[in-house]
């Protein structure tokens, strides 16, 4: 072969491997792995990514429910001790009250002629002095009765605004407790349908094609760095084999999200318990920092994080331990997931 059409040769055999290359670099249609045999799994794996969407969507749902619930009995507390502040203020503004309108009373029916009456009915000078102090008594008395009617009356009034507003948040809470309980059942119905569309797909598929989803593939030992995020990753990897559950967190079935906080939990560290929350704990490390014990999170291409469905845990050599989906068990698989990686955490370290 001449030189010229040799170079010409290499340089074509070049660009088909390029191309190649980039072809296994495009998106793949949403799913728990990148699609892969007959149309059936494929069709299998993208219900799977809905379902797993619609599932952190319920997820979501319920820990809004939970939070909107924590405010309705905090707001429900505190107009129960408002109304308890404003009973004693308007009891203690009725008892003075009283007080005013005795010594009212009794200066009305007086007046001056008590005076007249004391100069007239007293028998000595001692007498008359004693007289005219019980009066100054009782007219000072009068107006401490007053001044205490007016704190009073203006802690009432206090008390009595504080209730108002009190019972203006509560009101304002179990309306928002009960909207989040509508898009709770909302959430679970689209959930239920997508889990029986999975389920129909997975049935759909082949004998053979279930049995390779139903059998553990690596068995390989893995190492993270020495502390927490390594023993998370040996918790993680000794549930292989561990089946699907939708919403579960272990100790015997999990979803995508449900390992990872197991798995960090014995190692110590608290994680939240969706994927999404999850994205936002620890600190952002790029694809070529990864290391063993890091969380990889997949979207539904959009590079939203609000559209986060599944997270998994890095091993090492370009592959994750994770639940992917009903009907797969815990395993370690590549960590390209369904294609749509949008990026990692360092939990610890």
């Amino acid at each position: 072969m001449r030189p010229h059409n040799r170079r010409l040769t290499n340089a074509v055999r070049a660009l088909a491997a390029t191309a190649v290359l980039a072809m296994t670099l495009v998106a793949i249609p949403a799913g728990a792995q990148p699609s892969e045999g007959s149309d059936e799994m494929q069709r299998y794996q993208e219900l799977g990514a809905a379902a797993a969407q619609a599932d952190e969507d319920l997820l979501g749902a319920q820990a809004d429910l939970t939070n909107a619930n924590n405010i309705r009995d905090r707001a429900n507390a505190d107009l129960a001790a408002a109304n308890e502040a404003l009973a004693r203020a308007q009891a203690a503004e009725g008892q003075f009250r009283g007080t005013v309108d005795e010594f009212t009373a009794e200066s009305f029916r007086g007046g001056q002629f008590a005076r007249l009456s004391a100069i007239m009915g007293s028998s000595s000078a001692q007498d008359y002095l004693d007289r005219m102090s019980a009066l100054s008594m009782l007219s000072a008395n009068n107006m401490e009765a007053l001044t205490q009617l007016q704190a009073a009356s203006s802690q009432a009034a206090t008390a009595q605004a504080a209730a108002a507003e009190a019972k203006t948040r509560a009101d304002a809470a179990a309306a928002e407790a009960q909207r989040a309980l509508d898009l709770v059942n909302q959430r679970r119905r689209d959930l239920n349908t997508q889990i029986r569309q999975v389920r129909q797909a997975l049935n759909a598929l082949s004998a053979s094609e279930r049995e390779v989803l139903n059998t553990v593939q690596d068995t390989g030992s893995y190492l993270g760095p020495p502390g927490a995020a390594n023993d998370a990753l040996q918790a993680a990897l000794s549930k292989r084999g561990s089946e699907y559950e939708w919403g579960a967190t272990g100790p015997s079935e999990f979803d995508c999200s449900g390992l990872t906080s197991w798995a960090y939990k014995q190692a110590g560290v608290s994680l939240p318990r969706t994927s999404r929350q999850q994205y936002t704990v620890g600190r952002p490390v790029s694809m070529s920092e990864l290391q063993p014990g890091d969380l990889v999170f997949f979207d539904d291409g959009s590079g939203d994080p609000s559209k986060i469905h599944h997270v998994g845990m890095y091993v090492g050599s370009g592959k994750m331990v994770d639940a992917p989906t009903e009907g797969q068990l815990v395993d370690v698989r590549s960590a390209k997931g369904d294609g749509h990686y949008i990026g990692a955490r360092r939990i610890v370290g």
